[in-house]
């Protein structure tokens, strides 16, 4: 599967540990991770960017969503951009796993999309969110499927 990564930017100088270490289990899972736009960069290279730039990085991380079969966020740290790509990621169908070490915010909570699964970790326990993250991407799977079907059922008969 292809696995899309995102976190805050900002909080990476907090959480790189982390962020490393889900994108890591995604990748030791037999998964392609696409996190260079999180895990190579700071927030000190986007802040210098041109709009012409932001619109480029906008479509580039886009573009990586739609050709993604699922994404996973870690959200402890607030983001603006990230809770938008998290939509972005949502309108294309795609299951979006939320891993957070404290309580997540009353939105995410309370939306009912059926692609949008919410996990708590703790970082003392790796064998844990591996499992979280597996289950994850197992559940992902058939839903991509699913969607997929649908898509194309939808394309080819112009229903549903």
């Amino acid at each position: 599967m292809n696995i899309f990564f995102h976190a805050s930017i900002y909080g990476k100088k907090i959480y790189e540990k982390q962020y490393k270490n889900i994108v890591k289990i995604c990748s030791e899972s037999g998964n392609n991770v696409y996190a260079d736009h999180i895990l190579k960069r700071s927030y000190h290279d986007t802040d210098k960017f041109t709009r012409e730039e932001h619109e480029k990085d906008f479509k580039k991380i886009t573009d990586e969503i739609k050709k993604s079969d699922a994404v996973v966020v870690e959200g402890t740290y607030p983001s603006i951009g990230t809770g938008h790509y998290m939509t972005i990621a949502l309108s294309y169908l795609k299951p979006v796993l939320v891993l957070y070490q404290k309580n997540p915010h009353g939105v995410l909570v309370g939306d009912p999309n059926r692609l949008l699964f919410l996990d708590k970790y703790d970082i003392s326990k790796s064998d844990d969110l591996k499992r979280k993250i597996i289950k994850f991407l197992l559940v992902a799977k058939k839903k991509t499927l699913k969607n997929r079907f649908r898509r194309i059922h939808q394309t080819w008969f112009g229903c549903l």
